[in-house]
């Protein structure tokens, strides 16, 4: 019996003694693999960019005022592929001359201004977008995850800012509307 309890105690002891040593700051391995994840994603978003193929999938929609509305990111939507950008609004609650509740913009990128901020791992990109229904200017601010807001301006006074998620084009779950 005297044997079971030394041997009880032992373990007790080097399992302490393990934990001890295992993890002495665990502050700093969290604040490590969050770097890592900051710094992966730095690299994925300046993939995107430089290769002009991304989706800014928007969860939420802000105007001039800035009333917010909570919306689906399936429809609502800035798009770059290439030389190509799609605007989209839409509804699920009504119907739009693009048949998702809003409108659809599709036109040619006739101006790219990208500029990176390594140090804050985060990017200004100002676009300027030619289509049927207007010229439009798109200005985004993309933070170090992948995170992003698009202020769309146009001819008219006004002014719409799309806050979501900056993913890669083929990873997309966008639906695209009907394009006037």
């Amino acid at each position: 019996m005297k044997i079971i309890i030394i041997i009880l105690i032992l373990a007790f002891a080097s399992n302490v003694i393990l934990a001890q040593t295992g993890d002495e700051n665990p502050a700093a391995t969290r604040k490590e693999k969050r770097n890592a994840e900051i710094d992966k994603q730095f690299e994925l978003n300046k993939s995107m960019l430089e290769n002009r193929n991304f989706v800014l999938e928007a969860d939420r929609l802000l105007d001039r005022y800035g009333n917010t509305a909570i919306v689906s990111s399936t429809i609502n939507f800035v798009a770059v592929d290439s030389a190509t950008a799609i605007i989209q609004i839409g509804s699920n609650h009504r119907l739009g001359p693009n048949g998702v509740g809003g409108v659809t913009a599709k036109g040619k990128i006739t101006k790219w201004k990208l500029t990176e901020n390594e140090k804050q791992k985060s990017f200004n990109l100002t676009i300027n977008v030619m289509t049927t229904i207007g010229i439009y200017d798109l200005s985004f601010m993309i933070g170090p995850s992948n995170t992003a807001t698009a202020s769309l301006t146009g001819l008219k006074a006004g002014q719409l800012t799309f806050e979501g998620r900056l993913i890669p084009y083929t990873e997309s779950s966008v639906y695209e509307g009907q394009s006037l």
